[in-house]
């Protein structure tokens, strides 16, 4: 059995390295992966977060970076395996 997790997805790579970085300054975890070919973007990456970390990282994502989708997957072997719900966001940085 595989382990839930949450990925953000980013319109360029300069959001999602911002991203991360907005992670760290917070004391969060969250790190970027390739993105997985079950998700396209115009960026090829993807902050992965542990899901049960989703309600203090999202409100960091929000308030600095242009996220484009959230999507909750199920990771086994360091692969995702299954999306289990796609969530567009679309939330421009203030």
């Amino acid at each position: 059995m595989g382990r839930e997790v949450t990925l953000f997805t980013f319109p360029s790579t300069y959001y999602a390295l911002s991203a991360e970085r907005a992670l760290k300054e917070a004391g969060l975890q969250g790190q970027l992966i390739p993105m997985p070919r079950e998700l396209s973007s115009l960026c090829g990456l993807a902050l992965e977060i542990d899901t049960a970390e989703e309600e203090k990282v999202l409100p960091v994502l929000r308030s600095s970076v242009k996220i484009e989708k959230k999507v909750r997957a199920i990771k086994s072997r360091g692969l995702v395996q299954e999306i289990v719900e796609v969530q567009e966001l679309g939330s421009p940085a203030q």
